[in-house]
């Protein structure tokens, strides 16, 4: 009994311990289960809050942007768009202040309130055609029966367009009054000497029922090119194919025209249909500077002979039938090898100027420019493409020399075409510019040596129609290059990127002055006190800087680019509101770290504060810092260094010249004025300063023309808010109606023309500054 009572307090006693086991199992379970699920939710608090900090930061990034950018302003009483509405005024008929034309329709919006059309609706009779191309062509935008027996829509109406050579006549609807001509400039068009007219862009966004064109032949020219009327017909040019298709033609001996009827839009010229097609033997001189200015001994630009390499690498990559010559010239000019095909030849003739020894007794353009056409024969059994290509870094000391018209003449009487380059700062470039214009070339800028290389591929792209891709939304479409200054934001823009001050939202325009004048060597070292005299809410006064006798000084006269210059301050932790805010902060707003705020202050920073617009954070605030120019260059030498200080107070100083400009300053409203200035300055490769929305400057370095919409441009940018960047502004060119106005009726005067301008994806305003240098 004893024994089974044993056994029985045994199993018990097991049951019990298993019991006691099972209870420390989920005691113990129910504690993990308690630490997982609070582990649980402080990992899933951290994640919110590490989310909410990556949000944070990613909003003040923005933020830190946004507040870099300047107020706009404009003058209650002043007219930015010259569109006869007071820019006070603007807001009220809700028109832009910086678009002449609003809705785009072809008529300016002061024209249209004296009209009684609606500047915000492109069809205020809501007939489908346009206010400004009706009265264009002479229906009534206010009526949708004009002559009260057919709709406007159904009307038929013939618009004549003139330009240079060519008259173009479209008929169709109303809307055909939007038709446009361009004159397009490309190398391989003029130096076609089977195409006997200018290049034109013929363009409408309109279905047209007809278009013909007609050709005023010149008679110089056709005896220029040895031919006579009855030779020649209209041509258009494929740029997908880069070939001239014939167009059925009529000829007017009488007159001198030659007429076609079109089937399509696109460029056309009058030539020799049978050869116009033809390669060409391309004969090209290289006419090359030696003179001292690119010698070691007088810290010159090309102590590395690049210059021979740039003829070189052109010689190699260009395929197809040319043949080479190789001159060279100081005060004295010399031919070092003929016409030839052979490589050999011309890299002996290169390597003589290499390795050969140079009298320096001046630099003589003009004696070696003529000597150099003159090594040009005619010979009319052969088609010719005759080239110079002209290198010099720096203005001819030629007494008594031949004029630009002489040597245009020299150059025109045997159809050669001018190809100039200037190397370095100390180049005429309105002289070189215009005697490639002159001659049916172009000018190429470099900087300095290293930039030859990207100079022969531009004349390698010239000599391909100028077409080159460009990116829009990601495609990639084709387009001529009109003009490209050789700027390149990788290695002439700055390295760091536009920054705010305590006495102004940023220095971008003080940048783009500054990198505009550092590229052309036209950079003054040490500059006064300026004290801006136009009106406005944030211009700043400025001490003036003195970089001489620094690095920064060595730099720029050794022609180093502008990418070689860094701000340590700008490298700081203080450049970055994300490297130097709390994101622990409580309260409204987010402040700077106080561990860092102190340093801060004593290495020239300050604070203010700025509104965060975003429901979703508790800070309402935030605290940014910003560089104290005016009053802490001291403190900003002693933290950083004294260059540091001199070149942010030249940044400084530049920037408030855009308050003492105005007479310097252009836009793009009220016909092509502007835009003509424009590409004269990019032509001659300067990159010229440019303000976007009254707000952010940029430097503008090169245009692109669509070749498959001709009046859409693509302005190339250099923007120093995005370091080492080409950026784009689509500029697009319509036609509008120039109006005066009588008893209360407009009458159309002329048409003329207006632009639009896109960047970043919305319609803005833009202008030039051709401050001096």
């Amino acid at each position: 009994m004893a024994d089974k009572m044993s056994a029985a307090e045994a199993m018990n006693k097991s049951i019990k311990r298993q019991s006691n086991h099972k209870k420390k199992v989920l005691i113990v379970v129910g504690i993990l289960i308690i630490i997982t699920i609070i582990l649980a939710v402080i990992t899933a608090m951290q994640t919110i809050k590490n989310s909410k900090i990556e949000q944070a930061k990613a909003i003040v990034s923005q933020i830190d942007l946004n507040t870099t950018f300047k107020p706009q302003e404009f003058l209650d009483e002043g007219d930015w768009d010259k569109d006869g509405i007071l820019n006070g005024q603007e807001g009220s008929t809700k028109t832009n202040i910086q678009n002449e034309d609003t809705d785009g329709d072809g008529i300016c919006d002061g024209d249209e309130k004296k009209l009684g059309t609606n500047p915000t609706d492109p069809d205020s009779d809501k007939d489908g055609m346009l206010d400004g191309y009706e009265l264009m062509s002479g229906t009534d935008p206010l009526n949708k029966i004009s002559d009260g027996t057919t709709n406007d829509s159904e009307r038929k109406v013939t618009i004549v367009r003139k330009f240079g050579e060519i008259e173009a006549e479209i008929k169709g609807s109303p809307n055909v009054a939007d038709l446009t001509i361009e004159h397009l400039n490309l190398l391989s068009i003029n130096s076609n000497s089977s195409i006997i007219s200018s290049a034109y862009d013929i363009y409408s966004d309109f279905e047209y029922d007809e278009l013909n064109v007609k050709f005023k032949v010149d008679n110089d020219q056709l005896s220029k090119y040895n031919t006579n009327i009855n030779d020649l017909t209209v041509l258009r040019f494929d740029s997908e194919s880069r070939n001239y298709v014939k167009i059925n033609s009529t000829i007017d001996a009488a007159s001198g025209t030659v007429s076609a009827k079109l089937d399509q839009l696109g460029v056309y010229v009058v030539g020799i249909e049978r050869t116009a097609n033809e390669e060409p033997t391309s004969r090209i001189a290289f006419l090359i500077d030696n003179s001292g200015s690119m010698y070691a001994e007088y810290t010159g630009y090309d102590v590395e002979f690049k210059r021979l390499d740039f003829a070189q690498a052109l010689m190699d990559k260009l395929d197809g039938d040319f043949t080479f010559m190789v001159a060279k010239f100081t005060a004295d000019y010399k031919k070092l090898q003929p016409f030839t095909t052979d490589k050999n030849a011309l890299k002996a003739a290169l390597d003589s100027i290499r390795n050969g020894k140079e009298v320096f007794n001046g630099t003589h353009s003009q004696n070696a420019l003529s000597n150099c056409i003159n090594e040009f024969s005619a010979d009319s059994s052969k088609k010719y493409r005759d080239i110079i290509v002209f290198l010099t870094d720096g203005e001819s000391d030629e007494e008594g020399g031949k004029s630009l018209a002489d040597l245009v003449k020299l150059a025109d009487d045997k159809n050669i075409t001018l190809l100039t380059v200037g190397l370095g700062d100390a180049i005429d470039r309105k002289w070189l510019q215009q005697l490639a214009s002159l001659t049916g070339g172009k000018y190429y800028s470099a900087s300095e040596a290293n930039a030859l290389t990207d100079v022969y591929k531009q004349i390698q792209t010239s000599l391909d129609f100028d077409m080159v891709s460009y990116n829009n939304n990601d495609d990639k479409i084709q387009g001529y290059s009109l003009y490209n200054t050789g700027f390149k934001p990788e290695e002439n823009g700055f390295s760091f990127r536009n920054f705010r001050t305590t006495s102004c939202a940023s220095v971008d325009f003080g940048m783009a002055v500054f990198a505009r004048n550092w590229y052309l060597g036209k950079l003054k070292l040490n500059h006064g006190k300026v004290q801006p005299v136009e009106e406005s809410q944030v211009s700043h006064p400025a001490n003036g800087y003195d970089l001489r006798s620094t690095k920064i000084s060595e730099s720029y006269t050794n022609h180093k680019t502008l990418k070689n210059l860094s701000i340590s301050a700008l490298n700081d932790d203080f450049s970055d509101a994300k490297n130097y805010l709390d994101f622990s902060t409580d309260g409204e707003v987010l402040k700077v770290d106080e561990k860092k705020l102190d340093r801060a202050k004593r290495s020239g920073w300050d604070i203010k504060e700025y509104p965060i617009n975003a429901s979703n954070l508790d800070w309402k605030r935030v605290e940014l810092l910003s560089l104290d120019i005016a009053n802490s260059a001291d403190k900003i030498a002693e933290a950083y260094s004294k260059e540091d200080a001199e070149l942010l107070n030249a940044l400084f100083t530049l920037n408030s010249l855009q308050w003492m400009d105005q007479k310097y300053e252009f836009n793009l409203t009220g016909g092509d004025e502007g835009f003509e200035r424009l590409k004269q300055l990019l032509a001659e490769g300067i990159p010229v300063v440019t303000t976007i929305d009254d707000m952010h400057s940029v430097n503008a370095i090169g245009l692109i023309q669509d070749s498959t919409e001709h009046r859409r441009y693509i302005l190339q940018v250099y923007d120093c808010n995005y370091p080492g960047k080409t950026r784009e502004v689509y500029i697009t060119r319509s036609p509008i109606a120039s109006c005066t106005a009588e008893d209360g009726k407009l009458t159309v005067k002329s048409t003329a023309f207006e632009y639009t301008a896109e960047y970043e994806g919305k319609q803005v305003g833009i202008n030039f500054s051709d401050v001096p240098m």
